[in-house]
């Protein structure tokens, strides 16, 4: 055995394996401690996302990439924190996968909402919007009546149930609503253009027309109130007007194809039959279910002879 005093390696060696060593370990410390900080991290993203979301007023579709983070980050903290799910979150998935427009899997989100929580007011409008989409209207204006009865102050809900009795073809109905909507929110830019494509549709143009400014004064490129403008325009023999402002729409959206085939339709009633053509057929070629409404729109009567019409929409 050798003596005490002789080391089993030399000083200089043990010197490099204690480095080594230290290293080794303040590598693997500090791979834990990066770990477990950006594991904190993304939790703490996820609840001030969800925090955001929850916030809002209403949600929109163009909250879908908000949308589409919360599913990324709730996929992480499900795995990292085994995470629990509760109502707000069956309903944050819930509305994402309306806009979507899967309404089988929101409706199951939608009603694990109510389950947990019968007293959200937003997960019976959840229902009810989906309800609608799924054309079962009088099933959808029971549950919105029930959100409505939770919290008869939240604007959106007056709104969402306006939508409703419209598509039921209860326009008197429908307006009281929207009124009270405006009642609790005067800048709803949803409940103004809402209600204006309810008159438009009762042939109030020119009402419908002012309540378009307005809220197009409020959110100058909203595209929904320049459409619902742009037709009101149409009925009331303002062509050039109305092709003006679906130039607008086309600023904003290049390939919107409504305002293409809208634009065609104000041409043809100006009887200009080459923008007429040229715009239906650009309607088409984004969206060909176009051509079949075409062949039918008797705003077409005065091309409806030509052959270039006739080649574009036929079968």
């Amino acid at each position: 055995r050798p003596p005490r005093s002789t080391p089993l390696y030399s000083s200089a060696a043990s010197d490099v394996y204690k480095r080594q060593h230290y290293n080794n370990f303040f590598q693997d410390w500090n791979f834990k401690v990066n770990k477990h900080a950006l594991k904190f991290k993304i939790m703490e993203n996820f609840l001030k996302l969800k925090n955001d979301l929850l916030s809002k007023p209403y949600l929109s579709s163009y909250d879908m990439e908000d949308l589409n983070k919360f599913i990324q980050l709730l996929n992480k903290v499900l795995i990292d924190y085994n995470y629990q799910l509760d109502f707000y979150d069956y309903f944050i998935l819930g509305v994402r996968y309306y806009f979507r427009k899967d309404w089988t899997t929101s409706l199951i989100y939608a009603e694990k909402t109510i389950e947990l929580n019968p007293n959200y007011p937003r997960g019976y409008n959840l229902k009810a919007l989906i309800l609608k989409e799924l054309k079962r209207y009088n099933q959808a204006l029971e549950f919105i009546e029930k959100a409505i009865e939770l919290n008869p102050n939240l604007s959106f809900l007056w709104d969402n149930k306006a939508n409703i009795l419209t598509d039921l073809g209860f326009y008197k109905e429908a307006i009281e609503c929207e009124n009270k909507a405006l009642e609790l929110e005067n800048d709803n830019i949803f409940a103004l253009t809402n209600k204006a494509s309810i008159l438009r549709k009762m042939k109030k143009f020119q009402e419908a027309l002012e309540l378009l400014e307005k809220a197009l004064s409020i959110k100058p490129k909203r595209i929904p109130a320049l459409h619902e403008k742009a037709l009101c325009l149409i009925d009331l023999k303002r062509y050039q007007e109305a092709i003006k402002t679906l130039d607008e729409i086309l600023e904003i959206d290049p390939n919107d194809y409504t305002a293409y085939y809208n634009k065609a339709c104000a041409y043809s009633l100006l009887n200009d039959k080459l923008n007429a053509i040229n715009n239906l057929k650009k309607a088409i070629e984004l969206n060909p279910d176009f051509k079949f409404l075409a062949m039918d729109d008797k705003d077409f009567d005065n091309i409806r002879n030509e052959e270039e019409f006739k080649n574009i929409t036929k079968w």
